[in-house]
């Protein structure tokens, strides 16, 4: 059932819509070479452009580097946040990324296979508590809202194809949000790890390719984890994927923003019953 938010005794006139957006990087806009917010600035023209009809006003609380738990503390002690929470006719999250980023740096160099399935039981144990928590605190502050909850993607993989587990614990990252999503009413994941993870490289030919001009990089072939993951985070690689930013190889750019934008707004227009679909 789509939500409903206004009277249609004024049709005349345009719908006040507002939205606010919490999280990380990704909705603070880090990448973006406008500097105008990312997809909350594009989300903003796209809905406009698309319904005549209708103003939409963002306010966007996304800080670079936070993790969910840090999301959180001011979703609950922030009384500006909170405010734009309860009064949003929409939500938008990102989060997740550097939970999982922390979890890279601090386990992935020099342990076996079975020690990093170990650890990684036990990071998506307190992730899914983490993220349960953020979300019941937003949907506390406001119960009518609907909330879209962007996914996270493999920034590394067009640099380091043959490192699998990365994309195993995104993999494993973004499950464990849909699952608790599920568990809250009129929240709706965004996916954009494919698009995003895989950049330009979207066939199993070009995808091959790739991973054939990674074999002599600084991973072993018979290592399934980066022998210096600061070097991985941080080198300049051969390959780009086209969708994340040459400044940092890690945030998308514009075109990647203008994806998680086109996703953002096909679920929009799937869940709320005033928006057009494209």
């Amino acid at each position: 059932m789509g939500y409903r938010y206004f009277n249609s005794a004024k049709e005349s006139l345009p719908r006040e819509v507002k939205l606010t957006a919490v999280g990380d990087s990704l909705t603070q806009g880090v990448g973006d070479p406008t500097n105008k917010g990312g997809y909350t600035h594009l989300i903003r023209q796209k809905v406009t452009q698309t319904n005549p009809n209708v103003h939409l006003s963002t306010a966007n609380y996304g800080i670079s580097g936070e993790t969910t738990d840090q999301i959180n503390h001011r979703v609950v002690y922030s009384k500006r946040l909170a405010h734009s929470l309860r009064e949003a006719d929409m939500i938008t999250i990102t989060s997740g990324g550097n939970d999982l980023l922390k979890f890279w740096k601090a386990n992935v160099v020099g342990l076996s296979k079975h020690q990093l399935d170990q650890k990684l039981t036990g990071y998506c144990q307190t992730y899914q508590t983490r993220v349960t928590r953020l979300f019941r605190n937003i949907r506390h502050l406001n119960r009518r809202a609907p909330i879209f909850v962007f996914g996270i993607y493999n920034p590394v993989y067009v640099y380091f194809p043959q490192v699998s587990y990365i994309n195993d614990t995104v993999s494993n990252t973004n499950q464990i949000t849909n699952k608790v999503i599920q568990q809250q009413h009129g929240m709706y994941f965004v996916s954009i790890n494919k698009q995003l993870t895989d950049g330009q490289f979207t066939t199993a030919k070009s995808r091959k390719t790739l991973e054939e001009k990674a074999a002599a990089s600084i991973i072993a072939e018979n290592h399934d984890s980066p022998a210096d993951i600061e070097q991985l985070l941080s080198g300049q690689p051969a390959q780009s994927n086209k969708y994340l930013s040459n400044d940092d190889h890690f945030h998308p750019n514009l075109k990647g923003y203008q994806i998680m934008t086109n996703r953002l707004y096909e679920q929009m227009a799937a869940h709320i019953s005033w928006l057009k679909e494209e």
